[in-house]
């Protein structure tokens, strides 16, 4: 299944989806980057830091989303950018083709470089996921 050339999704697209059966609501997510294998590598955004993240490394890799820069957040967020989530471009197209994921804008610029220059730093990603993610 292909996308509709219209729809691009790439670095930085925002998405909201309901297919993550390990969560039981919808999910926000920002496209970090992906895969020679054709998976898709994101971060999620949360309403509040997850308490499991509270180590000094993890703490420093939640990423302050202003409520006033994005439209459909509700209030002030934060992406989650402790550990990269994969989903298969086939799975998240399908998605996409269902109406389960909707995309709802894109990471601006600054926020984006602000986000790569600490996930290429920070210890918690092995050099494979820097280079195949965050190239």
């Amino acid at each position: 299944m292909k996308l509709p050339t219209s729809l691009v999704i790439s670095r930085g697209t925002i998405l909201h989806s309901t297919v993550f059966n390990y969560i039981d609501h919808g999910k926000f997510f920002v496209i970090i980057g992906e895969s020679e294998e054709k998976y898709v590598g994101f971060f999620f955004i949360n309403s509040d830091i997850n308490p499991i993240n509270r180590k000094p490394e993890q703490l420093k890799m939640q990423y302050l989303l202003h409520k006033a820069d994005y439209a459909f957040l509700r209030y002030d967020s934060y992406l989650c950018c402790t550990q990269v989530s994969t989903i298969p471009k086939a799975e998240l197209e399908a998605s996409i083709a269902s109406g389960a994921t909707s995309v709802k804008g894109i990471l601006r610029e600054e926020h984006m470089d602000d986000v790569l220059g600490m996930v290429r730093k920070s210890k918690l990603f092995s050099l494979a996921e820097k280079t195949t993610f965050f190239k």
